[in-house]
Formats: C-alpha cells, sequence, structure tokens
C-alpha cells in the first residue's frame, strides 16, 4: 500500500469487499441546491455507513472560513464540532461496496488529498471513481433538470450521453480531484446536475436525479421514490413565487421558452427525449443575477409567512 500523507484510518482496510468504487460528494461551489451531498446523506440512509478514517481538519480548514461549531447551555460550552472529510464504507445488497469521501469542501491540501484517495483505491483494489455534483444553469424549474458528465473514458462518456460542453472554469477540489485520479489510470466518471441558477436552498431533484444515474452505472439499489414529496413541495413553493413576482415570472418564461426550442431542436437532431442542455442563446445581459433572483423568491415567500 502507497504512503498515506493525511488521511488516518481508523478501521482496517480488509473490511472492503472487492471492486469497491470510490464515490466524492463534497459541498460548497459544485453542490448547488445540495444536489451532492443531499445525494450522499441517501445512500448513507439506504446503507448504514461504516466509518474507515478521515482526514485531520487542521490541514485541510481555514477556520475563520469554515468555523467549528458549539453549543453554549446556560453558560456551560459543548465540545466543538470541527469540519472534516470522512472516509466510509456503504455495502448495499448489490453493487460494489461503495467508498464514500464527503464533508465541506477543503481550503488546502487539495493535491495531497487526491494522493491519498490514489493510495486508498490502491490498497483496496478500486479502479473507479464517481463523483456527486450539482451547479447553477439558465434553465426553469417547470422543467426537469438535465444531467451532463465528465469522464476519462470516451465509452462511458458516450453511454451517459452528455458529455459537458467545452469550457474554462476555476476547479473545485471536487474537480480538481477527479482529473488527479483520472490521469494517475483510474476510470472517472463526473455525474452534474444542473439546476435553475435563481434557485436559494435545497434542490431535492438535483439529488434524485444524481441517484438516478449512479444507480445506472453501478447498478446500486436507492429508492428514488422518497423524493418525490419533497421535490412537489418545492416545486410548488417556486411556482407560487415566481407567480408573485412579475420580473420572476418573465424570467422563467423566456427560460422556458428557450428549453423548449433547445428541447425540439434536439430531437429533430437526435430523435432523444433528453433535456436540453440549457446552455441556449440567452446573453449574459439577458440572464438577470441569480442573486437578485432568489431573493426576489425569498422576499415573497417571507412575506407569505408573514
Amino acid at each position: 500500500m502507497g504512503a498515506m500523507d493525511l488521511l488516518q484510518l481508523e478501521l482496517p482496510l480488509d473490511l472492503v469487499g472487492p471492486d469497491p468504487v470510490l464515490v466524492v460528494a463534497f459541498d460548497g461551489w459544485t453542490d448547488a441546491g445540495e444536489g451532492g451531498t443531499a445525494a450522499a446523506d441517501a445512500l448513507r440512509d439506504a446503507f448504514p455507513p461504516t466509518r474507515l478514517g478521515a482526514f485531520p481538519s487542521d490541514d485541510l480548514y481555514d477556520y475563520r472560513d469554515r468555523r467549528p461549531t458549539l453549543a453554549i447551555d446556560r453558560g456551560e460550552l459543548s465540545r466543538a464540532e470541527w469540519p472534516e472529510v470522512v472516509v466510509e464504507l456503504l455495502t448495499p445488497p448489490s453493487g460494489p461496496p461503495l467508498l464514500l469521501v464527503g464533508g465541506p469542501e477543503p481550503d488546502f491540501a487539495w493535491r495531497t488529498l487526491a494522493s491519498d484517495l490514489l493510495a486508498l483505491a490502491a490498497a483496496t483494489g478500486s479502479t473507479r471513481y464517481v463523483g456527486l455534483g450539482s451547479v447553477p444553469g439558465p434553465i426553469p424549474h417547470t422543467r426537469p433538470v438535465h444531467l451532463i458528465a465528465t469522464s476519462s473514458d470516451p465509452e462511458l462518456l458516450e453511454r451517459v450521453g452528455r458529455p459537458h460542453e467545452q469550457v474554462i472554469v476555476p476547479s473545485s477540489c471536487q474537480v480538481a480531484i477527479e482529473a488527479e485520479l483520472a490521469e494517475a489510470g483510474l476510470q472517472t466518471l463526473g455525474l452534474w446536475v444542473r439546476i435553475p441558477h435563481y434557485v436559494a436552498g435545497e434542490y431535492p431533484e438535483a439529488a434524485r436525479a444524481l441517484l438516478e444515474q449512479l444507480t445506472v452505472h453501478l447498478g446500486t439499489p436507492v429508492d428514488l421514490s422518497e423524493f418525490d414529496a419533497d421535490i412537489e413541495e418545492n416545486r410548488a413553493r417556486l411556482d407560487v413565487a415566481a407567480h408573485g413576482s412579475e420580473e420572476v415570472k418573465e424570467h422563467v418564461a423566456q427560460l422556458e421558452r428557450l428549453y423548449d426550442a433547445e428541447a425540439e431542436a434536439e430531437r429533430l437532431a437526435t430523435g432523444s427525449d433528453r433535456a436540453p442542455d440549457g446552455l441556449g442563446a440567452l446573453s449574459e445581459d439577458q440572464v438577470p443575477s441569480a442573486d437578485a433572483l432568489a431573493a426576489e423568491i425569498e422576499r415573497f415567500l417571507q412575506g407569505r409567512k408573514d
């Protein structure tokens, strides 16, 4: 086994079954609507995790940005809860074991973390990686989310059916880890769901779409119906908010027209009924600020509560 610089194992790795898959989901920049982290939580709920180890928080975080939390009870301080990246073993009844790596996105030591995950993969016989994430995009909440992918395997990209478009962007820790693992020879698959850019807070449809594709890819049996009620409730809240603001209502209608036109163009070109990329002909000037729209929605919903 290669040396691990940071990862501190708490249990022997012979607990891990054959052909495990590394699954990574961090919060932060590439977790819009908490899609990736909610999907990871659903996996933990479905398959009780065994904690294998963790990375020392002092090496990963700027505590001024990721402050530990603690409770104060009548003047007495509880023990601080520190942010940490944890490695857990999930063993579904079918499909491969999952080495789930999750937590707040680290501030430091990204390459060292990736190197340790490579050593973990070598020690457990893992040759595959799946990342779960979500990003904002100019799509309406009244249409299905769409999933795009990054991968080291062209055939896998073809099967998933929608490679990420060509673009240069600042990396998140999760994307950087995927790139490092791909360069080292692992088969990598990054699953990314685009959600409406004006949505603030959880967007359960993102988690559902990620788990649906994970089930197809790995055969991991997850009950997706548990998301139905949350998706319906969230859609109803956004519908009410959109109809309460002319600005939001018009923007959603504009996105619907673009989405439907792209879907029809793709159907005619490919015969596919998949959701479009959501990266059509809207210019930057035509897309209102996501923060402004989200604030408008929150003000409207807060007004209804009052």
